[in-house]
Order: C-alpha cells, then structure tokens, then sequence
C-alpha cells in the first residue's frame, strides 16, 4: 500500500505566495516550496469559510473558500470528495487537509479530509503553525549558508549532516534558487520584448513625423521655421517630437538649415 505524505501546518499566506512544482513523472506528486524553503505535499490549515459553499448540478465537484487571517484560498472536491463541501457552510470553522493544485497561476487546496473546530483549535493551529515555522527557519538559515558556501556538494551534505540539516533541505534551497532564476530570466525576457515593442512604435511614430515634415516642406518650397512646422502638426505630433523630426532628417542629409531655426528640403 502506498504511504501517504505527511501534511504541514501552514497559513494561507505561505500558499499563495509560494512556488507550485509540478512533477515530471506520472507517478510522482506535486508540491509546493514556500519561500522559506519548506516543501509541502499537502497542507494542513484552520480557518473561516467565507463563502456558501458551490457544488456543481451533476455532483461532479464542489468548493468553498477558506480565509485564515493571512490569506483567502479556494478548496474544491471532485467526485466522491464532493462530500466534505457538503459538511460545510458559511461561517464554520474548520480544520482541512488537503493537496496543493494551481489552476491559471491560482494556489488551490484539493480537499482529502475537513472537520468543523471550535475558535481555541483555530489558536492552537496558529501556535503551532509558528512555532514549526521558527524551528524550520532556525534550521534553514544553517542550510542556506552551507549551501552559498559549498552548494550542494559531498561537502556541503557531510558539514549539513554534522549540523544537524537534512540534506532534503538543501536539495529544496537548491529547487528554490533554480525557480527563482528561471522567474527572473523570464521577467527579464518578457521586459526586454516590452522594451522592443516600445522602440518599435517610438520608431514608427518617428517615421511618420519625418514624412510629415517633408510633405510642408515640399509644398513650402522655401524653408520654413521651427514654430510654423510645430504649429502645422501640433493636433497629432508633440512638438518634442517634430524637433526629433528634423534632427533625424537634418543627419540623414534629407534637409538643411539656411538659416538658426528655418528648414528647407535637399532637392
């Protein structure tokens, strides 16, 4: 028989805000890595039901939201597990356990057990959800320096072992670090195409703007001052702008200056 993963007490907060992992292989489960480097296969969590629960008109699945105090989550059941939304309403407190899912970038929790508790369970859930964060974070500040210093070596497990540190956990900063990374190299691409889809109309306004001076240029004939082109175009170019204009025409030998602030076409 299969053995099931353990829970761990945690807030809401530490769900959301954490990084779901969705295994590779079929057989192995999702977790979750908080930032705190805890990773967590299903979460244990007290709170208030803040919404009538949903189920679904074919029975199929049902949810409800739960709000801790740290954070508003969603807890859903499918199929069979539609009967823990049914033992619930509006304003319970309640204890559940469940698996962490991610749906469109939403932390979610998959019901596998829920019980109705009084406010001194809620109390108790929120001591003892702190005091296995102090201890873990104790422990995880050792692991962290281990892992900045040597990474994670044969070094680092045999100085981690001696220290009392799993070297579970310096596997988990090792994932954290390579998510983080992975995040902050997608930011950077995404912003680095913002930045080339902003040249690009900077550009093409720009294009647009050179053409318009040379148009009242040509029907000019003569040249022409700064103001009068500014006033010409003022309902669609800023008059920044225009001058950009002129300065890329003027380097590009398509007009001249007979004179400070007159312009005229290169013929």
């Amino acid at each position: 028989m299969k053995k099931r993963l353990p829970s761990t007490r945690v807030y809401i907060k530490d769900i959301l805000e954490g990084f779901y992992v969705k295994s590779e292989g079929d057989f192995e489960p999702n977790y979750l890595i908080t930032k705190d480097a805890r990773k967590v296969y299903r979460a244990k969590i007290v709170g208030t039901v803040v919404r009538e629960p949903i189920i679904a008109e074919d029975e199929t699945y049902g949810k409800f939201q739960v709000d801790d105090g740290t954070g508003v989550i969603w807890v859903l059941g499918f199929r069979d597990d539609t009967r823990f939304v049914r033992l619930v309403k509006r304003g319970d407190i309640v204890q559940l356990i469940g698996k962490i899912a991610e749906w469109r970038d939403d932390k979610q929790i998959l019901v596998e057990g829920v019980s109705k508790v009084d406010p001194n369970m809620w109390i108790l859930h929120r001591y003892e959800a702190l005091r296995e964060k102090v201890e873990h974070i104790k422990k995880v500040r050792t692991a962290f320096e281990i892992y900045n210093t040597y990474g994670i070596t044969a070094k680092a497990k045999v100085i981690a072992k001696n220290k009392g540190i799993s070297e579970d956990m310096l596997t988990t900063i090792d994932e954290l670090y390579g998510i983080i990374m992975e995040q902050k190299a997608e930011e950077a691409a995404f912003e680095e195409e913002l930045f080339e889809e902003e040249s690009t109309e900077v550009s093409r306004e720009l294009e647009e703007v050179k053409k318009a001076v040379l148009e009242i240029l040509r029907s000019k004939g003569t040249a022409v001052s700064l103001k009068f082109i500014q006033r010409k175009l003022q309902d669609k170019y800023d008059p920044e702008t225009v001058e950009e204009a002129i300065r890329a025409l003027l380097a590009e030998g398509e007009i001249f200056e007979p004179e400070v602030g007159y312009y005229q076409i290169l013929e």
